[in-house]
C-alpha cells in the first residue's frame, strides 16, 4: 500500500525529531566526557622512602609511631596498607620469605597511585648473627651484599657432613662471565648494594648511640661475646628456611666468599632481602635499595648445647633489643636522606 502525503510527512517529521533526540543525548553524553577529561588526573604519591618490614613486631616497631597516621594507601597485593608521615616516609609489612617479599615490592612498584622511581627501599628488621666475638645481639648490620642461600647443591657428603657446591653457571650467566655471580641471569645469586647509598648511611648513623639489654648482656656472656652493640657493614644470607649450627654457619661463609670473590664477608641471615632486591632489579631499581639489621640471635648452638636441643626448647633471643637498633639505625638514615632531598 503506498503512503499517502499525510503519512509520509508524519513519518518524516518522526525521524526529524529522533535526530534532534539523538543529538540532544549525544550532546548530553560527551558534555560529560569532555568535562571529564578536562578535569586532571590525580597526582601520584611520590614516596621518598619506604621501610619494609616482614613480621608484627617489626611493623609495629613503626605503627606506635602516630606521625605513620598522615597517609594510609592501601595497595593491591599488600598484606597491610601503605602508611606515611608528613614527609613522605612510608612503612608497610611484607610477610616473612622471599616470596612475600617480591610479591610486596612488585605490588609497590606497579601500583598506579604511586611513582616510585626515585623511592629509596629500607629493609629494615632482624636477623641472625654470626659466633664472632665482635657481633654482640643488638649489633646492626648495614649490608654490602645480598646473597641466595638456596640456589648452589646443599648435600650430605661422603663422610656424613653437610656440604655446599656452587651452581653451574654456563647454562644462565651473561656470556662471558661465568664466574660472575652478580650476572647470573636466571638464579638471581648475589646482589651489591650500591656503594654510594651504603657509604651514605654508614655516614648517617656513624654516631648513633645503641641501646643494650640485660637479656642481651647475659647471651653474649653465654657466647663469650664482650662487645657492646654497635653499627658495622657485612654481608647477609636470604634463605626461608630456619638453620642453625656451625657447619651451616661454615657453609654460609663459603658462600659468601664464593660469590663475592673475598671482597665480603657472612654476617647475619634473614629471609626477605633477595626478594626485595630482585624485584627491584628487574624493574631497574637495584641501587635504590638498602638493607639494615639488628642482630637477634647467634645461629649456633651456645657450649654445651646441641642443635637439636636447640630445636626442641627454642632458640636464645634479644629481639626486642635487635628491632630498636635497627629502628634508630634506620631512622638516622632517613634523617641524612631527607636532609639531602631538601
Amino acid at each position: 500500500m503506498k503512503n499517502s502525503p499525510g503519512r509520509m510527512f508524519v513519518k518524516k517529521n518522526t525521524v526529524w525529531k529522533h535526530m534532534m533526540l539523538c543529538g540532544a543525548v549525544g550532546f548530553s553524553l560527551m558534555a560529560p566526557l569532555a568535562y571529564a577529561q578536562a578535569i586532571p588526573v590525580a597526582a601520584k604519591m611520590r614516596p621518598k622512602v619506604i621501610v619494609l618490614t616482614a613480621f608484627p613486631p617489626e611493623w609495629q616497631a613503626w605503627t606506635v609511631k602516630k606521625s605513620f597516621q598522615h597517609q594510609v594507601l592501601h595497595v593491591p597485593g599488600l598484606i597491610r596498607p601503605l602508611i606515611c608521615n608528613s614527609k613522605d616516609v612510608c612503612v608497610t609489612e611484607t610477610g616473612e620469605g622471599e616470596i612475600n617479599a617480591a610479591v610486596t615490592v612488585t605490588s609497590l612498584v606497579k601500583d598506579s597511585a604511586l611513582d616510585v622511581k626515585k623511592t629509596i627501599f629500607i629493609r629494615s628488621g632482624i636477623a641472625g648473627g654470626v659466633d664472632k666475638e665482635n657481633s654482640a645481639l643488638g649489633s646492626v648490620y648495614i649490608n654490602s651484599w645480598v646473597i641466595s642461600w638456596a640456589f648452589g647443591h646443599h648435600y650430605l657428603s661422603d663422610q656424613k657432613q653437610l656440604a655446599w657446591s656452587p651452581p653451574g653457571c654456563a647454562d644462565y650467566a651473561t656470556l662471558g662471565h661465568c664466574g660472575n655471580y652478580t650476572q647470573n641471569i636466571m638464579e638471581n645469586l648475589a646482589y651489591k648494594i650500591n656503594p654510594a647509598l651504603l657509604n651514605m648511611a654508614v655516614n648517617a648513623s656513624a654516631h648513633v648511640a645503641l641501646e643494650n639489654s640485660a637479656e642481651a648482656k647475659k647471651l653474649d656472656k653465654m657466647f663469650a661475646i664482650s662487645a657492646a652493640p654497635k653499627v658495622m657493614v657485612g654481608a647477609t644470607i636470604t634463605g626461608n628456611d630456619f638453620w642453625i649450627g656451625k657447619a651451616n654457619q661454615a657453609i654460609a661463609e663459603q658462600i659468601v666468599r664464593r660469590y663475592t670473590h673475598g671482597e665480603a664477608k657472612y654476617t647475619n641471615t634473614a629471609m626477605e632481602d633477595l626478594g626485595d632486591v630482585a624485584v627491584l632489579s628487574r624493574f631497574g631499581l637495584a641501587d635504590h635499595y638498602l638493607s639494615i639489621r639488628g642482630i637477634s640471635d647467634v645461629d649456633v648452638p651456645p657450649p654445651g648445647k646441641t642443635e637439636e636441643e636447640i630445636w626442641k626448647t627454642g632458640d636464645l633471643y634479644a629481639s626486642a633489643l635487635a628491632e630498636r637498633n635497627a629502628v634508630i639505625v634506620t631512622e638516622a638514615v632517613i634523617a641524612h636522606l631527607l636532609k639531602g632531598a631538601a
